[in-house]
């Protein structure tokens, strides 16, 4: 499994919206939803004058992966908030190779071990990841692994 972090940035005049790409699992939220600012066939994708920028904030609040984000200049980011506890045992899930699945960190999901987007405000954000080979692994529900978003048996601490 690999980490990765290259953040494109886009500028308005009130937000700085980022958007990682290797985090995106494409779920199309933000095309099907406000196809004025995010449309895949543009170059650049994002038009941050296609909506008001209360709209793109809004768009950008599904994203279930966290591959879009914003910031709104002059304001501060809420602190890191603990993550709830889904489940006191790993969940085995087979996974395919080359997928970006979006792991939920905070543990509010309804779609556990995946994110839905339940995270906005928390101040948490998804762990994006992808396999190398399809496999089975055991994902973390308890939301303490030191090695996420795998199970480290940190579950039987609590």
């Amino acid at each position: 499994f690999r980490k990765l972090n290259v953040m494109k940035k886009y500028f308005t005049e009130k937000l700085d919206i980022g958007w990682e790409p290797e985090k995106c699992i494409h779920s199309a939220v933000c095309a099907n939803e406000l196809s004025s600012v995010f449309d895949p066939k543009n170059k650049p994708w994002i038009d941050v004058n296609g909506a008001s920028e209360e709209k793109i904030a809004a768009q950008i609040d599904k994203c279930p992966s966290g591959a879009l984000s914003y910031s709104i200049k002059g304001e501060q980011k809420e602190p890191e908030s603990k993550p709830v506890v889904a489940g006191n045992s790993p969940t085995l899930i087979e996974l395919e190779k080359d997928k970006n699945y979006a792991w939920c960190s905070c543990g509010k999901s309804d779609k556990q071990p995946f994110c839905d987007g339940s995270h906005k405000g928390a101040g948490m954000a998804p762990n994006v990841f992808k396999l190398e080979d399809t496999k089975t692994v055991a994902l973390c529900l308890c939301k303490q692994t030191s090695n996420p978003p795998y199970c480290d048996g940190s579950h039987s601490n609590l």
